[in-house]
């Protein structure tokens, strides 16, 4: 049965329920009637009391044994509101089972008989807080341990609960930025940014086990690499990145070496760098640039003081743009006579891929009092004279030097010189706004008692230097091998001992070279001088061509070697031997020489063999004449002579003791003479030449001096002997 809308109970005007009994009710059917279907109902009341919050919902059953068939709602009704609905079992009431054990009055007198007597009144009290505090207590943040509102220190775990993963779990701002440096999101990723614009860098989680930062991570070390940028360089190349490129280079020093990495970019350097030992500088696709007025970088402090080679060592340089700047009176900066790399005192000294361009006065590359110095597949591009007066025409691009004062850019002035030198597959020549160096590679200071030993110049290509393309000076056991030199203002190739100083130079190894276009002088010179001769020097299978000079000239040497080169065309002699006693001149090719195809001179003992002259503009075909002293016991055999200007072979000034033989000597319808015998050359043999075809009469052929030569073997003098005319 259900019972449409509410039960209502009216009131009097004097607030009393109708019924005089105080009751309101309504029939209904008991639960357990038999004549229900289904049975075991019960009957949900829900109390709707105008003006009462809190309507209670609650559920009874309605058996047909109730006492009088009543049940009142008080009696059933629950006593908390919150309290879940449940089945009421209808009962006696308290003040029922009260009368029921013995209590008279009615249910009000019942009611008050339940309220004792007042007690006794207690002391007076009051409430006790935390740290001792009564009545009105005010907490502070600190004896809550609550954090400030400008700060504080939080232990523990904190959580941040937000809505969605990408929601801000912590931030933070600059004041006046409008917006914020650095964020983590609920979900873990990171962001930061410049304070004026929205953040640009992000790392996050991109899958499992993997982090992705969406940027450049720049760590001040990372498996002992240091990144410039790490320590505030920009690379702009509007900042001054001195500093910060130091510091990284500090870093190093003070972990035991390690790598400097400087990324791509342009880097403003206004002072040198000092670099340490056991580091490398990793510089590929950056330009350091000085934009003060000195280099670029070095291996010491002007502090500092070194022995030897005990110095900051075992240095690596790899990559970069090195850039002096160098004032040309327009662009640059730099006037000061300064190396753009300077190294002393040291060991194992690697300059490799790199370049080192538009240099001031001085060198682009310093190897001074230093064992073990490489210059390994670099450019060297571009240099300026700033002196004033063109006094540093002569600055190599790579020197190699000797620690002595004026010399040295520190202490010890100890004459410790350079050694175990390579310089390989490097390119010299001018940059985009200036022009050559001075020289390539070389030295130009000395010592007594000193060489620069074991000197490797292997491979390179040298472009038009002021002067020598290499210079040697005071060189011992070196090799210049393979290297192609044009366009030089004096020799190609030119190793000098020096004057003024004793010094003992030998094993000069000079091969497979090609020198084209030098200027002055020759275009490969070994040249000692009479207190210092070099011993043993090797000038083999190179190539001269477009000589201004001498293709190969040695000069007071000791039992030179100059063997299978190819000369084609000089304003002057192609090959030279002066005052070098047992020089061999050897299987050697000469075209086109503008004055002697060869020229013995104040040697003894040398050898002219197996060689091809042809065509000299002026002279002889080969000429043995008076140096510092006469030339003696000269063998010239097996040699081809063809269109020589003058005579195919000479025996001049007080020539003593020469043998010609083996040699065949044509005309070519100019060569005047087969050999020919100034008065004063005695002791001559001329046997078994062959002067045919060329028309000569006997005394044509060989014009014999005063002293008769010897012309057959059984030692007749009677022209033409035995020789072929």
């Amino acid at each position: 049965m259900f019972l449409a809308g509410s039960v209502v109970a009216s009131l009097d005007e004097s607030g009393q329920i109708i019924d005089a009994d105080g009751n309101v009710g309504v029939r209904l059917p008991a639960t357990d009637s038999p004549d229900m279907n289904p049975t075991g109902w019960t009957w949900t009341v829900k109390e709707n009391l105008t003006g009462v919050t809190g309507a209670r919902t609650y559920s009874m059953v309605l058996p047909s044994d109730t006492p009088d068939n009543t049940v009142d709602l008080a009696d059933v009704a629950p006593a908390d509101p919150t309290t879940p609905s449940y089945v009421a079992v209808p009962g006696d009431s308290a003040y029922e089972i009260a009368v029921e054990n013995g209590f008279t009055g009615s249910e009000t007198d019942w009611l008050a008989s339940l309220k004792g007597d007042k007690g006794d009144p207690g002391t007076s009290g009051g409430v006790t807080s935390v740290n001792d505090k009564t009545g009105v207590v005010t907490l502070t943040a600190a004896e809550l341990s609550a954090l400030s509102l400008t700060g504080g220190t939080l232990t523990g775990t904190a959580l941040s609960r937000q809505n969605t993963g990408t929601s801000t779990a912590f931030s933070g701002i600059v004041n006046g930025d409008g917006f914020d440096r650095w964020r983590m999101t609920v979900e873990g990723s990171l962001a930061w940014g410049p304070g004026n614009a929205a953040r640009d860098v992000f790392l996050s989680r991109s899958g499992s086990g993997t982090l992705l930062l969406d940027g450049t991570l720049n760590a001040k070390a990372n498996g002992g690499v240091r990144d410039v940028k790490a320590y505030g360089a920009k690379g702009d190349g509007v900042t001054n990145d001195t500093t910060a490129i130091q510091a990284a280079l500090d870093a190093a020093k003070n972990a035991g070496g390690g790598t400097v990495l400087i990324p791509p970019g342009t880097y403003n350097v206004s002072t040198f760098l000092v670099v340490y030992d056991h580091t490398t500088i990793s510089a590929f696709g950056a330009t350091i640039r000085s934009v003060g007025n000195t280099g670029l970088l070095r291996n010491f402090l002007s502090s500092e003081t070194f022995n030897g080679y005990t110095g900051h060592s075992n240095i690596r340089v790899f990559g970069g743009v090195w850039d002096n700047n160098a004032s040309d009176g327009t662009t640059g900066t730099v006037t000061a006579t300064t190396n753009t790399m300077g190294f002393v005192h040291a060991k194992n000294i690697t300059v490799m891929f790199a370049t080192l361009q538009n240099t001031s006065s001085a060198h682009a590359l310093e190897f001074n009092s230093i064992d073990g110095g490489r210059a390994l597949f670099c450019r060297f591009e571009g240099y300026r004279d700033n002196s004033g007066d063109n006094s540093r025409q002569y600055s190599e691009a790579v020197q190699i030097d000797i620690a002595v004062s004026g010399s040295s850019s520190i202490g010890a002035y100890d004459g410790t010189a350079s050694r175990n030198i390579l310089v390989q597959g490097c390119y010299f020549g001018a940059s985009s706004r200036l022009g050559p160096f001075g020289r390539a590679v070389g030295s130009h200071t000395s010592a007594s008692g000193s060489t620069f030993q074991n000197i490797q110049v292997l491979g390179n290509r040298i472009e038009g230097t002021l002067r020598e393309g290499i210079h040697g000076y005071s060189w011992s056991d070196a090799v210049i091998a393979n290297n192609v030199i044009s366009g030089t203002g004096y020799s190609g190739i030119l190793v000098a001992a020096p004057s003024g100083y004793s010094v003992t130079m030998r094993a000069i190894e000079i091969s497979g070279n090609v020198v084209s276009g030098s200027g002055t002088d020759s275009a490969i010179r070994v040249l000692g001088n009479s207190t210092n001769v070099i011993s043993t020097a090797t000038v083999a299978n190179n190539t001269a061509r477009n000589i201004t000079g001498n293709a190969v000239h040695a000069e007071y040497c000791n039992a030179p070697s100059i063997v299978g080169n190819n000369v084609n065309t000089t304003s002057s002699t192609g090959l030279y031997a002066l005052n070098s006693d047992y020089a061999d001149v050897v299987g050697n090719k000469v075209l086109s020489a503008g004055s002697n195809g060869v020229n013995i001179s104040g040697c003894t003992g040398a050898t002219v063999a197996n060689n091809t002259v042809k065509t000299t503009s002026s002279n002889y075909g080969i000429f043995v004449g008076s140096g510092a002293g006469a030339s003696s016991d000269v063998q010239v055999t097996g040699n081809h002579v063809i269109g020589a200007a003058s005579a195919g072979v000479r025996l001049s000034a007080n020539a003593t003791g020469c043998f010609v033989s083996g040699n065949k000597i044509r005309a070519n319808g100019v060569t005047t003479n087969g050999v020919t015998l100034d008065n004063s050359a005695t002791g001559a043999v001329i046997v078994g030449n062959d002067m045919s075809g060329n028309g000569w009469a006997s005394g044509v052929a060989i014009v014999a001096g005063t002293a008769t030569p010897k012309l057959d073997f059984t030692g007749g003098s009677t022209s033409p002997g035995h020789n072929l005319i």
